[in-house]
């Protein structure tokens, strides 16, 4: 009888200390990295190029080796746990992709997502085409390696560009409602075909014997009955968890880590990586009402301080960044990576009827691959489809762009001239006592102050285009805040409504505050550019130190019109 192996006490005590080194520059560096106003993913991976064989094993070879030993078993703990943060990286990618809003959209969303990620993949694919055999991976065909760097070149992140339109106050406008909107389309479309490409991949390398095309059916099915059937099974299962008397995050969380997994099991079997089971498992539980935007907010938090951290700081860990250091695929990759997204989506904001100046917002809010695209260059350069230096250029490629966007993006919506915010806000549509038990109530009411005395605008038609505005998109914010809004037809210029309510109403915030402070705002249906300053101007005033106080005390509606009217107009 063979004996029982267990893992050694000095193999734990290696772990234990590099997860406490890895976690807590990776944290430190992230931090300062934010503070350019770059994603933390930039610091994280520098934390792996710090500690990894590019800079501490060429300075100290023998204290890297001592921290990163060669011992199979040794590294396999630390890569089990960074496979973890891909996975969940996936599943918390999910809950950002709102099926609902899309249709909601319509064509405009469709068009950009659909074009934005075809012209990006025939560009890649004509510039990647003529690489030479020497970038392939040993597994790897011409054919295989061009669609796979298209693939990667097409596809955008998610994450990156909800953090960037939330920290430019943009996130829940109509503009970037659009655009996350667009972005759903681009990520199923992109892992589809990423899933095809693998499929091929694995037939050619006599790695499987399934037939692609088989491949491809049967992952298209199982997307669909997931996304239709699967979505109604979810909804109920964490409605009775609501219910129940269990512990309802703690509960909701084992559930969605139990359907993760098992959608993971499944595409798997199905010859499909891993990921893309965890990732069509995030959009079921992202598009349950049943689970909170709360409880999505708490997942997303543990993930993106523990396990994602820890996979980005590998991806230095894994290669000599300067040893594989090649300019010429850097270059070229970044630039197609950027160009062929940028020109992409924006052709398909034309297309699907954008403005001019929307549609260059569009095409620079798709140019970052962050995540996504390392994600698609670790999972080719583990099957040797892709040679160690397309792998680095990838990862800069990724880098760049995720740090490039947030300052382009900024900029293409600023505004060319200066405008006086605090002039759309009325004193009429200045509520102090909200008397409302619901969000419908509080709109509603605000409605009425807003235009109610507008004898040219249908007050149930306004109000009905705020509610439709609201289900695509809930706009509650941070800090007890929610900011409701729409574009109304033949409407002269905008109108800014405020309400506030002491005892707080349910707006699925994503810090589960209860809202307080309601600001209705209106604008005209042909400019969408003064609804984006609007926004900004109200997010900004309601994060000013102490400025919740003051409007929680105030006492009268003069004094609540003045405070409101200054911090607008400054």
């Amino acid at each position: 009888m063979d004996s029982m192996h267990f893992i050694s006490e000095d193999y734990i005590f290696l772990f234990l200390a590099q997860i406490c080194i890895l976690l807590s520059l990776a944290k430190l560096l992230s931090t300062l990295i934010n503070r350019w106003g770059w994603p933390a993913l930039v610091g994280e991976i520098l934390c792996g190029i710090l500690l990894g064989p590019t800079i501490l094993g060429r300075i100290f070879p023998s204290l890297y080796a001592g921290l990163f030993p060669a011992d199979l078993i040794q590294r396999n703990m630390l890569e089990t746990m960074s496979w973890i943060g891909v996975l969940f990286l996936l599943l918390v990618t999910g809950f950002e992709v709102r099926l609902s809003t899309v249709w909601k959209q319509g064509k405009t969303s469709l068009t950009i997502g659909t074009v934005g990620v075809i012209i990006p993949i025939i560009v890649g694919f004509l510039a990647f085409y003529w690489l030479p055999e020497s970038y392939r991976g040993e597994e790897s065909n011409r054919v295989i390696f061009t669609l796979l760097l298209a693939t990667a070149a097409a596809i955008s992140a998610i994450p990156v560009i909800a953090k960037i339109l939330h920290d430019i106050d943009i996130l829940k406008s109509d503009l970037g409602l659009t655009i996350l909107s667009a972005f759903v389309i681009n990520d199923i479309l992109g892992w589809l075909i990423f899933t095809l490409v693998l499929g091929f991949a694995a037939s050619v390398s006599n790695m499987s014997d399934i037939s692609p095309l088989r491949t491809f059916f049967e992952i298209v099915l199982f997307g669909t009955l997931c996304l239709t059937i699967g979505s109604k099974i979810v909804g109920k299962i964490a409605k009775w968890i609501k219910q129940s008397s269990l512990p309802h995050t703690a509960t909701i969380l084992t559930f969605i880590t139990i359907l993760a997994s098992l959608c993971g099991v499944i595409t798997q079997w199905i010859g499909i990586q891993a990921i893309l089971g965890f990732f069509i498992a995030g959009i079921m539980a992202g598009n349950t009402e049943e689970i909170s935007e709360r409880t999505r907010e708490i997942i997303s938090q543990m993930v993106h301080a523990v396990f994602v951290p820890i996979f980005f700081v590998s991806i230095g860990l894994k290669i000599d960044f300067i040893a594989n250091f090649d300019i010429f695929p850097v270059l070229l990759f970044t630039f197609i990576a950027i160009a062929g997204k940028f020109i992409g989506a924006w052709i398909g904001g034309y297309m699907g009827g954008m403005k001019k100046n929307e549609a260059l917002s569009v095409g620079i809010a798709h140019i970052p691959g962050g995540a996504m695209e390392i994600i698609i260059g670790v999972l080719a350069f583990e099957l040797g489809l892709i040679s160690n230096t397309i792998y680095v250029a990838i990862v800069i490629a990724a880098i760049t762009s995720s740090i490039a966007v947030g300052p382009l993006l900024a900029w293409s919506i600023k505004p060319r001239h200066y405008i006086n915010i605090s002039c759309y806000l009325s004193k009429k549509a200045v509520e102090i006592n909200l008397s409302a038990e619901t969000r419908w109530e509080a709109i509603r009411i605000l409605t009425e102050k807003a235009v109610g005395h507008i004898k040219y605008l249908d007050k149930e038609n306004v109000f009905s285009a705020v509610k439709k505005r609201e289900e695509s998109m809930g706009t509650g914010l941070e800090l007890g805040t929610a900011v409701p809004h729409a574009r109304i037809p033949k409407l002269e210029k905008p109108i800014i409504a405020f309400g506030r309510t002491k005892h707080g109403l349910d707006w699925d915030s994503p810090d589960g505050y209860l809202t307080r402070s309601v600001f209705l705002i209106l604008t005209p249906e042909e400019d969408s550019g003064i609804q984006v300053q609007i926004l900004s101007a109200i997010a900004r005033l309601m994060t000013k130190p102490n400025i919740q106080a003051k409007i929680m005390n105030v006492t009268d509606t003069d004094e609540m019109y003045q405070i409101l009217s200054k911090g607008l107009k400054q």
